[in-house]
């Protein structure tokens, strides 16, 4: 027997054996060799689980996920079929919990069962446990976002509940005041016939002491001096109510428009209410900013195209950072020499020409404004490469302000970038001078189906020149 022959039979030999061992690992890490049971659960979302995850009893390895069960209408759930090792068939019982969970914070997607009670008889071949609904984070956001609007219905409710009082109280305070106005004439003409009566009964009674007339004859006579008596008397009562009344009236009249009265209090208690409401939505406006710079949630808020464009370099942007592999950027291109004019101060603006390109520009844009980003890109082709990025970004940040003024945009979706006087795919070619209006309108909008692109140049919809 040749050494060839004895080289190529253990070749063989041992490609077998490595071929054996192989399988039997793989085998060995599949569980193909155990015994297992057929166990079934329900979901109502599946939370991204495959068929093939793992499955686990208590932590511990104990098959895997062999098939997902479509439901039949939205009615109906999710039914999820798995292979448990038998060994651990004593652990899963009829109340044991079945749940869809991550291995740490970016790993893989498990289904976890929990050991049931030691009451609760063991699940039988082919049966069914509850299942836990996944955590869904767009869910939470949604839930905050709901959260968010009716923050700000209340506080437009209150707003309108605030303008009602305050015009209320107008009208209180200048019907307390007319009546104030209405009443001092009278209290005057009673004031003033009091003193005319007091002035006649003095008069009365000194006639009367002096022997005058029928009455100063008939001094003597007692009735008529118990009458007059009486008369004084009642004219000192109502001279003393008159005075009551006006009193009463000037007392109310200040506590109204004192520190402490109603309308104070009732003014304190509105800024105050006020004061708490901006403080709230003042809240969640900052803790949202924040879940957008989170590094766990920071992925998931640019997928959704909340980006921050002072993070992102011109070099990241021309990669195509904002399509994301779901948006492509449509592009019109505007330039310079039409768009701006040298100011007295020695500053470009706008020209009466440039507003109206613009507004034309934007024109074709507005069905899919505002929930697609825009971003206006600033170019310049004359001096140093440090002249021409400041050039370009004065130029973008003209435009952005009067789009946002303009047409009334939001500006977390409206952004601007200086790209100095690198333009791929320009009209020009490889440079531009001026500023593009770029939109990123997601691929459902456009039935678009994406085409192959080199490295470097950004994906273009649709090219518009405007102005050269």
């Amino acid at each position: 027997m040749s050494a060839k022959v004895i080289g190529a039979g253990a070749f063989v030999v041992i490609g077998a054996l490595l071929f054996t061992a192989a399988l039997f690992l793989i085998g060995e890490r599949r569980m193909l060799f155990d015994d297992r049971f057929e166990l079934y659960t329900e979901f109502a979302k599946l939370g991204q689980l495959e068929v093939g995850a793992v499955v686990r009893v208590a932590g511990m390895d104990a098959g895997e996920v062999t098939e997902v069960i479509v439901p039949a209408s939205p009615a109906d759930k999710f039914r999820v079929r798995m292979e448990v090792r038998d060994n651990l068939h004593q652990l899963v019982r009829t109340d044991s919990i079945a749940s869809v969970q991550t291995e740490g914070l970016v790993g893989g997607i498990f289904l976890s069962i929990a050991t049931g009670s030691e009451g609760a008889p063991v699940v039988p071949e082919k049966g069914t446990i509850p299942g836990r609904e996944p955590f869904v984070l767009a869910d939470v956001l949604e839930q905050a976002s709901e959260t968010f609007e009716q923050v700000a219905m209340t506080v437009d409710k209150i707003s309108g509940d605030l303008e009602t009082t305050i015009a209320r109280v107008e009208v209180a305070t200048k019907d307390a005041h007319q009546l104030f106005i209405d009443i001092t004439p009278q209290i005057k003409s009673i004031a003033e016939n009091g003193s005319r009566m007091s002035a006649d009964t003095r008069q009365v009674i000194a006639g009367i002491q002096a022997g005058e007339g029928t009455l100063g004859k008939l001094i003597k006579d007692d009735t008529l001096y118990v009458r007059a008596r009486e008369v004084a008397d009642e004219a000192q009562v109502a001279m003393a109510n008159v005075r009551q009344v006006s009193d009463e009236a000037r007392r109310a009249i200040a506590d109204f428009r004192s520190e402490d009265g109603p309308a104070k209090g009732m003014f304190a208690h509105v800024r105050v209410t006020l004061g708490q409401t901006r403080d709230v939505v003042a809240n969640m406006a900052d803790v949202t900013e924040a879940m957008k710079h989170n590094f766990l949630l920071r992925g998931f808020f640019n997928r959704r195209g909340y980006f921050d464009l002072d993070a992102i370099s011109p070099a990241q942007y021309r990669a195509g950072v904002l399509e994301n592999g779901k948006r492509k950027a449509m592009r019109i291109w505007l330039g310079s020499p039409v768009l701006f004019q040298t100011a007295a101060s020695g500053a470009e603006e706008l020209t009466d020409d440039g507003r109206a390109r613009i507004d034309a520009a934007i024109t074709t844009f507005l069905e899919h404004l505002p929930t697609s980003p825009l971003v206006i890109e600033g170019y310049a082709s004359d001096g140093s490469e440090g002249d021409r990025y400041r050039v370009s970004r004065q130029r973008a940040g003209i435009v952005r302000e009067y789009v946002l003024g303009r047409f009334g945009l939001t500006a977390n979706n409206t952004g601007y970038i200086a790209l100095a006087g690198n333009a791929v795919a320009s009209p020009s070619g490889d440079h531009w001078d001026g500023v593009a209006l770029t939109l990123f309108i997601d691929l459902e909008d456009l039935k678009f189906v994406p085409q192959p692109r080199s490295a470097g140049v950004p994906a273009v919809v649709s090219t518009k020149v405007i102005s050269k």
